[in-house]
């Protein structure tokens, strides 16, 4: 028997979210007047289900209103409703939702940091007829198409803290900049070399907060008296550094840690780089080689807070975003609803469709971790439940009946542990 979310939370704040929805919809334009047979409730639930199933016609959604809506809406008027007003409902609703706090106490207890953030981007593909609206890096065939969707959420509450959709040919160094925006006073913020920028790390620290990154290639290092990072590396002889040093071109000071590789992802890295580098009739960077011998990040988190071995622990339950994004993506018909020739209003409303289940889909596992504390519960057998049971339901008002059994969302047995029982070894 499972138990009731804690302090019916999940009743609670859905909700309260939830009845915000109708405001929403008059205030952008979506509803001007009240109707039995459209509400801004039923047309947030109707969008979500043709993103997980897949079926995201105008027909088909009109069939998905039919069930929540007590009169039927036609097809030809729901082509008339999804226009820019819905797609900024659909984004006014998606920012409530992150807004709106579902649980605020944390999931893995800490005193060392207020809130770790850990950020990465993931991308959606569409018909390639929908590149001029939504151009994408091309494959050298011709034009693609495509978004990007920028999430950032707090390990430690579980909580989703900002999401943005972008176009797929937005760098994510640039896309970054918004969430050093929202940085507090003692938040670690965890990213991948796409978001590499020492000016923002810079940010960080006027905010009295913290930073953790791999560091890329081609970004110059040395320690304070001048000598180089790959001479370091070259007469190593212990399996880890942890040193002081000078990055890039403008001498930012950070702590390195470098831990040596395996033989076989060295071997695997240097034979990828010199291939690279015949294509393009080069020899390879002797300098690069080095480094591919290495597993290198930089910080400015003191020893007085994190030992060495931590820190790469901490690090890797970064790859923890990585399992959300394909979690939300095989949970239903996203690729599906997406790949279609459209025009931009209701492509854009179902990808903003998706994000917003992404974004309750994270709220409610984190009530689901904390009403059953002793299950390692798997965030993408929870993507697959809230799922099914979103498409089950008639009224988005039933979400605060989803109780699920947790021994069907537990993860399955491994040897290795699990990126929440990293994080607690390292943040203990």
């Amino acid at each position: 028997m499972s138990k009731t979310i804690p302090g019916s939370k999940l009743v609670d704040r859905s909700k309260k979210f939830f009845s915000g929805l109708a405001s929403l919809a008059r205030t952008t334009g979506l509803i001007v007047r009240r109707s039995s047979k459209f509400s801004a409730e039923g047309f947030v639930l109707g969008v979500m289900k043709a993103v997980l199933t897949g079926k995201a016609s105008f027909n088909e959604l009109a069939m998905n209103l039919e069930h929540s809506e007590s009169e039927t809406l036609t097809r030809q008027a729901l082509h008339q409703r999804v226009d820019k007003n819905a797609v900024s409902f659909m984004i006014c609703a998606t920012g409530q939702a992150i807004k709106a706090r579902w649980d605020d106490q944390p999931l893995i207890p800490t005193k060392k940091f207020n809130r770790i953030i850990i950020e990465d981007s993931s991308q959606a593909k569409t018909d390639k007829a929908n590149a001029v609206d939504f151009p994408a890096h091309g494959n050298g065939k011709g034009m693609t198409a495509g978004c990007k969707i920028d999430l950032a959420f707090d390990l430690l509450t579980g909580e989703p803290i900002s999401e943005a959709l972008h176009l797929a040919t937005e760098q994510d160094r640039a896309i970054g900049k918004d969430l050093v925006d929202r940085v507090k006073p003692g938040d670690l913020i965890l990213r991948d070399m796409g978001y590499f920028s020492l000016a923002e790390f810079l940010r960080i620290e006027s905010q009295r907060a913290f930073w953790l990154s791999r560091l890329p290639v081609n970004v110059k290092a040395c320690n304070p008296e001048g000598r180089k990072l790959e001479t370091i590396l070259r007469t190593a002889k212990a399996g880890k550094i942890d040193l002081p040093m000078c990055i890039g071109e403008v001498c930012h000071p950070a702590r390195l840690i470098a831990v040596r590789a395996a033989p076989e992802v060295s071997r695997e890295r240097r034979r990828l780089r010199r291939e690279q580098a015949k294509q393009l009739g080069k020899q390879p960077d002797k300098d690069m080689l080095t480094r591919d011998g290495w597993h290198i990040i930089i910080t400015n988190v003191g020893e007085e807070l994190m030992k060495t071995t931590e820190l790469f622990k901490l690090y890797s339950v970064r790859w923890q975003i990585e399992i959300i994004f394909r979690g939300w993506k095989q949970s239903g018909g996203l690729v599906k609803a997406l790949a279609r020739r459209s025009n931009p209003f209701p492509l854009e409303t179902l990808m903003y469709g998706a994000i917003l289940l992404l974004i309750l889909t994270m709220k409610t596992a984190s009530l689901l971790r904390k009403a059953h504390p002793q299950r390692q519960l798997s965030i993408e057998k929870t993507f697959q439940s809230f799922a099914i049971f979103i498409v089950s339901i008639n009224s988005l008002y039933l979400i605060a009946r989803y109780n699920p059994d947790p021994r069907l969302l537990q993860m399955d047995k491994r040897s290795r542990k699990s990126l929440h029982q990293t994080a607690l070894e390292c943040l203990g």
